[in-house]
């Protein structure tokens, strides 16, 4: 009995040892839209979670050098209340460097300010963008290179965010062909009309974070409308759309992680 007790203890210190190695391993996927090596290289991370960040961020730091982005997309999910702003911000500077960085709120970032919505969310905006990162919320900016224009669109939260659409169309040029959209919740995918925009990348689902067995963490723990579909990371085409999901950087509730490794992805695009 005292064998079996013993045994049993060293497996489920493995386990969770396992879980918690995975949780800062990260992985760098490589999505190719683009068949040669020009266009534009885009570098997306999203949930960060600081306080329960297991990946290294000079790892973070090294991996954007070597790849040398056009520009950062971030999606979300960076703190879960008011006093993880110094950590990200702290992350933010270091990673950065002279790299341009797009960046969207997620439903954590709004849930860190519900006694506050007002004044508090709007000094955490205003000292992200003190960093040096610009905030689109339902707004777009032109980004070019080699005389090709592409609208960067940042759509607000869908579950906690309210967002319009129009308003985030309302700035996209029309001499670009290219229009490149990020938003936290991939369910907003559902409702871009058709022909609006060709890419949407997004977080939010983890990935799974902690795999369990028949997709029950999606199944019965996730209301999102992807989830129920079985869309729940990686490439789709949705409406037209070429949708991306990853599995993000940090982690929710505990720093672990089982078959879902934390992931930075690039994107090429013509």
């Amino acid at each position: 009995m005292y064998l079996f007790l013993i045994v049993l203890l060293i497996l489920g210190i493995l386990f969770f040892g396992y879980m918690w190695f995975e949780a800062g391993n990260v992985e760098l996927n490589r999505v190719r839209f683009a068949k040669g090596s020009r266009g534009l290289k885009i570098l997306h991370l999203t949930d960060i979670h600081i306080d329960l960040l297991r990946v290294k961020t000079k790892k973070v730091s090294k991996i954007i050098m070597k790849e040398s982005p056009d520009f950062i997309l971030m999606s979300g999910d960076y703190i879960s209340r008011p006093s993880h702003i110094p950590m990200f911000l702290k992350f933010l500077n270091e990673i950065k460097g002279n790299n341009k960085i797009y960046l969207c709120l997620g439903n954590h970032d709004y849930e860190a300010f519900l006694r506050d919505k007002k004044d508090g969310l709007q000094q955490y905006m205003k000292k992200v963008e003190e960093a040096g990162v610009t905030i689109l919320h339902d707004n777009a900016e032109v980004f070019e290179k080699d005389n090709i224009k592409y609208n960067i669109i940042g759509i607000t939260d869908y579950r906690r965010g309210k967002h319009d659409l129009d308003s985030a169309f309302k700035n996209c040029s029309k001499d670009s062909k290219i229009n490149i959209a990020f938003s936290h919740n991939p369910d907003i995918v559902l409702e871009i009309p058709r022909d609006k925009v060709d890419y949407l990348f997004c977080g939010h689902f983890h990935g799974g974070q902690i795999w369990m067995p028949f997709d029950l963490e999606f199944k019965v723990l996730r209301k999102e409308k992807l989830c129920k579909m079985g869309i729940k990371r990686g490439l789709h085409k949705i409406n037209g759309i070429n949708l991306y999901i990853s599995k993000g950087l940090g982690n929710v509730l505990f720093p672990l992680r089982l078959f879902s490794r934390p992931e930075i992805t690039v994107y090429h695009i013509n």
